[in-house]
Order: C-alpha cells, then structure tokens, then sequence
C-alpha cells in the first residue's frame, strides 16, 4: 500500500508531507484547491512525462518520493524481472531540474520511465475521469471477466505457448521466402556447384604445377645440365675414377699421418655423397623426356585453376573446395526444401493446437464466468439506482490468436426501461459509466494484484442515497486493498476512517497548495461545510455528526 508522499517545488505546492493508512481514505476540498496537483505528481513516479513547466520556483528541482509497503515476497519475481532490489518498503523517487533533466530511482537504483510504468502496474491504479474511456477497450472488459474467471496461470501459459507459435510461425514464413528466392536461382547455383566439382580440386596443386611448368620452359638449359654433369661424373676421366684413386693412396699412407688418416676417411665420405649425387643425376638425365603436349596440359590446368580463384574471389584450392562444400549443402537445401518445409509446417500445426486448446480452456471459464458475472453486476448497479438496469456480457468467437485468448468481450448496457442493452463503447452518459465502472472495480477487487487503487471523483452526478452507496461499495473494497477517494460528496467522506483536507493560502505574492489531516472535530466542520456551503449551520453540524457516527 502507499504509506507515505513527499512533494516538493510542485505546481502549487512548496513542500507536502503524507502518511496514509491501510483501509479507507478521502480527499475533500474546494474546486481548485490542489486535489488534481497531488495526483499530478503521484502520476510521474508511475512514468509519466514532465518538463520545468511542473516547477514552482523555477531555480529548484521538483522531488516526488512514495514509499510502499509490500506484502512479504509476493512481488519479489516482479521486481527481479525488472533488475531491481526487493525490500517490503520500497520507496520511488523522481526528480525534475531546472534544466529540464528527469532522473527516477526504485529503492536507490536508477531507473527509466518504462520500469516505472511497469512497476506502477503492480502497486497502484488511478482511476480518473478520463480512465472511464478504458471501460469502452474490450480488452479491459475482458480482464474483468478473466479476474472472475481466475485465468491469471492460464493466461501466462497462453502468452507463453502464444509466443512459441509466432516464433514458428516466423521461422515458417521466413524459411518459404528465403527458399522460394533461392530456388529462382537453383540452376545457377547448381552450374556453379558443377564447374567446381568438375575440377577435381587439390589444397597446394597449382604450386606444384606452376614449378613443373617452369621447369619444362627451361627443358633445354635443363638438359644440357644433367648431361654434362652426367658425363663429368661418369665419363672419361671421370670425377668419382679420380676420387676413388687419391682416396686410396691417403687411406695407403694413413699409417704415415694422422692428417692423412683423416683426409682419407673425409674422401670416402665425399666418394659415397658424390656416387649417390652421380647416380640421381644420371636417372633424371636418363628419364628426362620435356613432352610439349604435356607442358600444354599443365597450362590449361594453370589457367582454369586461376581463372577459378579470380571468379569466386579465393585465395588459393583450399578456399575454392570450401566454396564448392557450401554450394553442395546449399543446393542439397534446396532440393529438400519441400521435405524441410513439411517439417516446420509439421511443428507449427502442432503448436496451434496447444494453444488453441489452452484458448479453448480459456474460453470455457470465461463463459462460466460470465453467467456469475452478469447477475452480480445488475444487483451492484440496482444498489446504484438504476433499478431497471440490463447487463449483458457477449463472447464473440475470432479466428485468430490474440495476446489474451480468442474471444471479444463486449459489455452491454441499459439503465432504462424499454432500451435494448448497448454496447458500452455507444454509453455516453459520464455518470452511468463512471456507475459501471466502479462496480467492475469492486469485482476487481479480490482478483487484482494491486494493493492501492485512488479514486479521482469517480462519483461526479451521483447524489443521496446513490452516492451513499457508492460510498458503502468503497468502504468495502477497502477491506481487500487500500482505497484513496478524492470526493466533493459528504455521503462518500464520512465513510473513511481517515480523511485529508487539500487547501489553497494566498498572498500577494504567490498561491500556495497545502493538504492535512483532520480530526474527527475538523471532520464534523469540513462534513458540514460540505452539506451546507461556507455558512455552516447547526443543522449542518447536527447532520454531519449523524453521518459519521452512522459510518
């Protein structure tokens, strides 16, 4: 519940202190005084938008602070869904400087305007004038008849399985539309695909063929070479006949000199590395046969290779098989596209039928729902005076999946005799909305999370005993949640157990917005000021005795 407000540099208002109690608690004063101010400011720690046009003194921050007290953990998953600290007294706080800069804190954490919306959601509901406009949305109808219904965990299953089936969904739509363009382009893809296939691809050859083809162009220098080597190791006087001799006259005279020993030794090293050299020589020159049409073979592979690294922009083979391994699983897709299509089509129908059988369980304690609904809201309203009320409740089938089920709900009214029910979007009357809506409010009551809901003059055109009533409906909502009632009616003040004076002190200088809490004497004093007008009569004050003590 809301426990404490602090304003200050407001509008009117300079500083204003509150401290609000559990139960039943109203806002009286003259038109004018402030009462709207004080929502004003309540509504920007719920994240609405301000500017410096909010501040008093311009020079000075405006600060709005609201602390709440929390029923133990029953929020703690809410307020780490929003990455903020739990404490069963959470206090928010919003700031706006003469700079026009805004800055918003829950419990000492920053936060943005979107988490204050958020957060707002959960711990207070303001209904103004202008919120009658909600009760026309059938989607807050249809969250009174979910609140009867107590749809709360199936709902979160429905949102949860709902977003499963768009994710398929998406995946479906975007799989058809990605395939359909690339089966435009299928035979390219498979041309390509061909072409590197056909050329048989090897990581490093076109190095080795690039050497080969160098070698064959120098075929003749090359051949020259080999012979004459050839010839110098094995030929006349040849270079191994004359090793092999001065080798064996050191290894004679070894005997003679260590040196010798030495010399002779290094020289048979030399004779078995120089004979193996020989012999390598004289097998290339003896296999050495340079083939033009060879050598023309090699060019064209050269050339296709390069022409290839050119056309699909590779560095060398290894990127070109990489290119060729992606067109074969691409055209491999493609050609069982049709078979990966029925797989997600598969899932994606069988996503629709859970969650049209959680709408369908939706849909079935809705429709319970509405048989209790429909006489408990007639009998609110008759207590309203409007003894010849009708109420309906339609649930209107759709085809498609929406965020809260599969059904429209739409309210039906008529407070007349011999008036077919209408649709509450066709209700114009400000006081028979404002009538049905706080009956819907009163159902809320035991089903919704929120623990502080602040009536602003909910009861504008109602009077007597009507008004009274309405007061009687408010006092016992107040024994579920925490009930604010800002009222110009003494029928509807008398009810609370604590009750505010919003008023406004003039100077030459400035006008200022004040609010405190009265006695129960005040309270006989503000009662009947509010029968009788400025001039209180002992009428008035005998009357407003009445009232209170007959709360």
């Amino acid at each position: 519940m809301l426990h404490k407000l602090t304003i200050s540099n407001y509008a009117l208002i300079d500083n204003l202190d509150i401290s609000f109690t559990d139960g039943m608690t109203t806002i009286t004063g003259e038109t004018g005084a402030g009462k709207s101010i004080i929502l004003g400011a309540l509504s920007l720690l719920l994240g609405k938008r301000a500017d410096t046009t909010v501040l008093k003194d311009k020079d000075k921050k405006s600060v709005v602070e609201a602390t709440f007290s929390l029923p133990n953990d029953s929020l703690l998953a809410f307020f780490e869904s929003l990455d903020i600290d739990f404490d069963n007294e959470t206090i928010i706080r919003r700031e706006i400087t003469p700079q026009g800069k805004s800055r918003s804190f829950v419990n000492d954490t920053p936060v943005g305007l979107q988490t204050l919306k958020e957060l707002g959601t959960v711990l207070i509901d303001i209904h103004s004038q202008h919120q009658n406009l909600f009760l026309k949305e059938s989607s807050f109808q249809c969250q009174v008849v979910d609140a009867e219904a107590n749809n709360g965990d199936l709902l979160n299953e429905y949102a949860k399985e709902l977003h499963v089936l768009n994710k398929r969904k998406k995946e479906l739509e975007d799989f058809l539309s990605e395939i359909q363009k690339k089966k435009d382009d299928l035979a390219y893809y498979k041309f390509r695909l061909d072409e590197l296939v056909k050329a048989n691809l090897q990581g490093g050859e076109l190095a080795d063929l690039e050497q080969e083809s160098t070698l064959m162009e120098h075929s003749e220098e090359i051949k020259t070479m080999l012979a004459q080597a050839d010839e110098a190791f094995s030929g006349e006087n040849a270079l191994l006949s004359q090793l092999k001799t001065i080798q064996h006259s050191f290894e004679k005279n070894a005997q003679l000199s260590s040196q010798f020993q030495a010399i002779s030794e290094r020289l048979a090293q030399s004779y078995i590395e120089l004979s193996d050299i020989s012999d390598e020589i004289s097998k290339n020159n003896a296999n050495l046969d340079f083939d033009p049409q060879q050598k023309e073979s090699i060019d064209e592979r050269i050339d296709l290779l390069n022409t290839l690294l050119h056309k699909y922009s590779a560095l060398d083979e290894n990127e070109l098989i990489a290119k060729r391994d992606e067109l074969q699983t691409l055209v491999n897709s493609l050609e069982n596209a049709d078979f990966q299509s029925e797989e997600l089509q598969k899932n994606y129908d069988q996503q629709i039928l859970v969650v049209q059988k959680i709408a369908d369980e939706i849909h079935l304690r809705r429709a319970e729902a509405v048989q209790r609904l429909e006489p408990q809201i007639v009998s609110l309203l008759q207590k309203l005076g409007m003894p010849n009320v009708k109420f309906a409740i339609d649930m209107i089938p759709l085809n498609e999946f929406r965020s809260n089920g599969k059904d429209e709900i739409r309210m039906k009214f008529s407070a007349n005799k011999n008036i077919a029910p209408q649709w509450l979007g066709e209700i114009s009357s400000g006081g028979e909305l404002s009538r049905v809506m706080l009956c819907l409010k009163y159902i809320l009551t035991k089903n919704k999370s929120v623990h502080t809901i602040i009536f602003d003059e909910i009861d504008t055109g109602v009077s007597g005993e009507i008004a009274d009533q309405m007061g009687s409906m408010m006092l016992d909502m107040s024994k579920e949640l925490q009930i604010i009632t800002i009222t110009h009616l003494p029928q509807i003040a008398v009810k609370a157990q604590n009750q505010f004076k919003v008023f406004k002190t003039e100077t030459n200088e400035t006008t200022t917005s004040s609010i405190e809490k009265l006695t129960e004497e005040q309270r006989v004093n503000e009662i009947a000021k509010m029968l009788s007008g400025k001039t209180i009569t002992e009428a008035a004050l005998n009357n407003a005795r009445l009232l209170l003590n007959a709360r």
